[in-house]
């Protein structure tokens, strides 16, 4: 950070921003933004012009490059593999989508934060044109969800929910279209009975739901209780539902293969070890622990830790002490959840490696 600045000081950062910019083509427009100043006070620092308080200035201008050039420099896998969870949604998608004939199905995807499911789902809509994504919000009335879901399809969203839903069903009727909501876990019953309604009876769309284990608890509620009536209807044209909580704790390895974490983690330099694997692989299968979302923040953390990127240099591979070192030093949530020990990894290691010589 600059201190006593001066005007020679304030010249030279402008200059290497000027560098900065032209190097990336970024315009005055969107580094105005990015410092949260106007482009003509903007461009009066850059040519030197500039008669405020040049400290500010200069000092959001290092802010920005060292943030940026951090960010740039910390190495990424591949933003998308094709795991064994992700085969698991598509198949879901499949099945729901080829048993809505006359009427729509409903799928669901349940599972923890940090499982996957959302960049599974965005992905699969990216690849498969006829499907539309939509992530909701617990502050979403029924209006705003039906209109989240207008905009997506390119309707007027305006005016009441029974406008809204008029349109989507004139729309909608006639097309081959997935419809799938993201983070659902916060749909009341009426919410559910009037997607049912709108888009699976009326507009015959299959219709998939993503969210935690709170949604399932909703669908599953007895519909003896007053109100909950509708459920009925709703369980009646339920396709599948992917558990993904349980399927992570099932015996036979969880959600994630090994060669999943391997597909996932070994990029840029890195190799994992077998005992690392089984590391990340028990963080997967851990509730409550951020999962797969955890086991990325530990690898980017090891891409920045100069003691892991000497072994990766040097060709030698992560073991789990890195792993166990990485949780304890960023004091991540899993570490109270996670009582994880290297030996209790090697014993895993060697349980799967038996297994795997047996059969």
């Amino acid at each position: 950070m600059p201190i006593n600045m001066t005007a020679q000081k304030a010249k030279s950062i402008a200059e290497s921003l000027s560098e900065f910019m032209a190097a990336r083509k970024f315009s005055q427009r969107h580094i105005a933004e990015q410092l949260g100043v106007s482009t003509t006070l903007l461009s009066q620092y850059l040519a030197g012009k500039y008669k405020g308080d040049l400290e500010d200035i200069t000092n959001r201008a290092v802010n920005f490059i060292n943030s940026l050039t951090r960010r740039e420099g910390h190495v990424r896998g591949n933003d998308y593999i094709e795991t064994s969870v992700a085969k698991k949604i598509g198949t879901l998608i499949i099945q729901t989508e080829a048993f809505s004939d006359e009427e729509g199905k409903i799928g669901l995807i349940i599972g923890d934060g940090g499982h996957g499911k959302s960049k599974c789902l965005r992905q699969y809509a990216q690849a498969n044109r006829n499907t539309i994504y939509v992530e909701l919000d617990d502050a979403m009335t029924s209006t705003l969800m039906f209109a989240a879901v207008a905009e997506k399809l390119h309707i007027d969203s305006s005016g009441s929910l029974a406008s809204v839903t008029r349109r989507l069903i004139d729309n909608l009727q006639n097309r081959h279209i997935i419809l799938m909501l993201d983070e659902a876990s916060g749909l009341s019953v009426r919410q559910l009975n009037q997607l049912r309604q709108i888009i699976v009876v009326k507009s015959r769309c299959p219709l998939i739901l993503a969210g935690n284990n709170h949604l399932l608890h909703t669908v599953m509620q007895p519909t003896t209780r007053a109100g909950y009536e509708s459920l009925d209807q709703f369980t009646s044209r339920l396709m599948c539902i992917l558990d993904l909580d349980s399927r992570a704790s099932d015996k036979d390895g969880g959600l994630y293969t090994v060669e999943d974490v391997r597909k996932l983690y070994e990029y840029g330099g890195f190799r994992l070890t077998n005992d690392a694997v089984a590391a990340l692989r028990k963080i997967c299968k851990t509730p409550r622990s951020g999962r797969l979302r955890t086991c990325s923040h530990i690898i980017a953390a090891l891409h920045v830790a100069p003691e892991a990127i000497a072994h990766a240099d040097q060709g030698k591979p992560i073991d789990a002490m890195f792993i166990l070192r990485v949780i304890a030093q960023l004091d991540l949530p899993c570490k109270v959840r996670l009582p994880m020990t290297t030996a209790e990894i090697t014993e895993q290691v060697d349980q799967a490696e038996a297994i795997a010589k047996a059969g």
